[in-house]
C-alpha cells in the first residue's frame, strides 16, 4: 500500500498529561483575554457569574484538578505542581498564558466543532480559560481550602501484554538524513497461537531525551518476498550486516525488503495511552512476529553513549465488532524515492505544500465497499507550524474536515480519534496541507526523516463498518 513509505516519526521529550477527561463542549483557537460569562448552571469551578471573583479553591482547582494535575503534582511529568494552592499561585501567571495561548492543556487540533469533533478532548473551554486568566488578573486569590478534589490516578493500560526491547546504545548514522539520528528494528515473538486483534497500545520510554518515536509492527515470517526469500529470511539478512550490534537498521518500517500490511502502534511523545474507537481492533495473525522500531535521535551531544530499553504495552482481544487499518502515508518524504525530491525553500514564513492520496488505496479492503475514517495523527518536524487535511469528492468538492492543526508543536505528537467518523467510498480524495516557516535557514529544507528534515504525514486510522 502507498502509504506505508512514510512510516518514521520524530517528537519531543514530553508525555500526555489529561486522565481521560471525557468529551469536553471542545474550545475555538482564537488568543485573547476576553472574560467569559459562565454556563449558569451554579457548580463551582465552572466560571459561573462574574469570572473576576474566581479563586484557587473554589474556581480554579477543579479545573486544575480535571485537566493539568495528572502531570502536574508531586511525581508527575509537570515541572511544577498545580494540586496545592502554593505552588498555583507561584506559576499562576505562566499558566495563564499556557492556557490562553492554548499551549496548554496539549491538545493541537481546532475544536471548536469548525473541523470535527474529538473524543476525549484535552482542550480547555474558553470558559475554563477565562475563569483562570481572571483568577491570575486579580492576584491568584486562594479562597477557601477544601479537601474533596481528588488527584487522578497517573493514567496507564491496563491489561496489556509488555514487550521490552534490549537495552541499546544508538551510535548517529550520519548523512543528510539522519545526522544525529539511528533507525533499530529490533525482532520480539508475541508467541500467538491463534489471531487476535490489538485493541490498546501504551509506549513507555526507557530514556525520554532519546527515543523520538516507535513503531510496533506485525510481521509474517513466512511470506514469501521474491528471490526465494520470506520475510524472515530478509530480518536474518539485515541482522547479519551488523553482527556486532543488537537489531538491525531500519529507515522504512521494518526494514528494507520486509512486507508488512499496517501500522498498529505509532508512537511519538506526548501520545500517552491509545484505545482505538468504535470497538475496533487491529488484527495480528497467529505466528506473525512483532519487529519494533525505534527512532533515536542525539542532536544533543550529551546523550551520545547513553542507553534505552523501551517497553511497548499492548492489549490483545480475541474478538472485536470491527476490524481497524493504520497507515501513515507522506507524499513529501515520498518525493524521495521518486527522483526529484520537494526541497521546501528558505526565507518563508508560510511555505505550503498540498498533497492527496485516493481513499481506493483502502476502499474493497476486507471486502468493504466503503470505510470509516476515525483517527487522525498529525505529523510535522521542527519547521512545520500547521496542518489541515480534508475529504474531497470526484469533483474536488469538500466532504468533510478530517483535522485542523493551527499551532503546531513538535513535542506533542497525539492520534485523535472522531465522535463520529468520516464515510470513505470509491473515488474519493484525502487532501493534506501543510504549512513551514523556513524563515531562519538559508538552505532548502529536504524531506527525511532526520530531526532537521522535513515531513508532512497524515496519519489515518480506518474502521470496516
Amino acid at each position: 500500500m502507498c502509504g506505508l513509505l512514510a512510516l518514521t516519526l520524530c517528537g519531543g521529550p514530553l508525555a500526555a498529561c489529561k486522565d481521560d477527561p471525557g468529551l469536553d463542549d471542545g474550545a475555538d483557537t482564537e488568543t485573547g483575554h476576553g472574560h467569559g460569562d459562565g454556563d449558569g448552571d451554579g457548580d463551582p469551578g465552572d466560571g459561573d457569574g462574574d469570572p473576576a471573583a474566581a479563586t484557587y479553591w473554589q474556581e480554579v482547582a477543579p479545573i486544575y484538578y480535571d485537566s493539568c494535575v495528572s502531570c502536574h503534582r508531586e511525581g508527575g511529568i509537570g515541572p511544577f505542581e498545580l494540586d496545592n494552592y502554593a505552588s498555583a499561585a507561584a506559576w499562576a501567571q505562566a499558566s495563564a498564558i499556557a492556557v490562553e495561548n492554548r499551549v496548554m492543556p496539549p491538545w493541537l487540533v481546532t475544536d471548536d466543532g469548525t473541523c470535527n469533533s474529538w473524543q476525549h478532548s484535552r482542550a480547555l473551554s474558553q470558559t475554563e480559560i477565562d475563569t483562570i486568566v481572571a483568577w491570575v488578573d486579580a492576584g491568584a486569590p486562594e479562597g477557601e481550602p477544601r479537601d474533596d478534589l481528588e488527584v487522578p490516578a497517573l493514567p496507564g493500560l491496563d491489561g496489556a501484554t509488555a514487550f521490552v526491547t534490549p537495552e541499546f546504545t544508538p551510535e548517529p548514522e550520519g548523512g543528510f538524513l539522519s545526522e544525529f539520528d539511528e533507525y533499530r528494528c529490533f525482532l520480539i515473538d508475541p508467541e500467538l497461537d491463534h489471531d487476535q486483534f490489538i485493541t490498546a497500545y501504551e509506549v513507555l520510554p526507557g530514556n525520554e531525551a532519546l527515543v523520538h518515536h516507535v513503531l510496533a509492527i506485525p510481521v509474517d515470517p513466512t511470506l514469501d518476498v521474491g528471490g526465494g526469500m520470506t520475510n524472515l529470511d530478509v530480518i536474518e539478512a539485515l541482522d547479519a550486516e551488523s553482527p556486532d550490534r543488537l537489531g538491525w537498521s531500519c529507515f522504512g518500517a521494518a526494514g528494507d525488503g520486509v512486507e508488512i500490511d499496517s501500522l498498529p502502534v505509532t508512537w511519538a511523545p506526548g501520545q500517552g495511552v491509545v484505545e482505538f474507537p468504535a470497538e475496533s481492533g487491529t488484527r495480528v495473525n497467529a505466528g506473525d512476529l512483532l519487529v519494533v522500531q525505534v527512532h533515536y535521535n542525539m542532536v544533543d551531544p550529551e546523550l551520545i553513549g547513553q542507553s534505552d530499553s523501551t517497553t511497548v504495552k499492548i492489549r490483545l482481544e480475541d474478538e472485536v465488532a470491527h476490524e481497524g487499518l493504520f497507515d501513515v502515508p507522506d507524499a513529501l518524504l515520498g518525493s524521495l524515492f521518486e527522483g526529484d525530491p520537494y526541497m521546501i525553500p528558505p526565507g518563508e514564513e508560510a511555505h505550503e505544500f498540498t498533497w492527496s492520496f485516493p481513499a481506493d488505496w483502502y476502499v474493497g479492503w476486507n471486502g468493504s465497499e466503503s470505510l470509516e475514517l476515525w483517527g487522525f495523527f498529525p505529523h510535522m518536524h521542527a519547521f512545520g507550524t500547521k496542518m489541515r487535511v480534508r475529504v474531497l469528492d470526484e469533483q474536488g468538492q469538500e466532504l468533510g474536515c478530517v483535522g485542523d492543526v493551527q499551532r503546531w508543536d513538535f513535542n506533542w505528537q497525539l492520534y485523535y480519534f472522531m465522535q463520529q467518523p468520516i464515510v470513505l467510498e470509491s473515488g474519493h480524495q484525502i487532501e493534506v496541507t501543510c504549512t513551514y516557516d523556513t524563515t531562519d535557514v538559508d538552505e532548502p529544507i529536504l524531506p527525511g526523516w532526520g530531526t532537521y528534515n522535513e515531513m508532512c504525514l497524515a496519519g489515518v486510522y480506518l474502521v470496516a463498518p
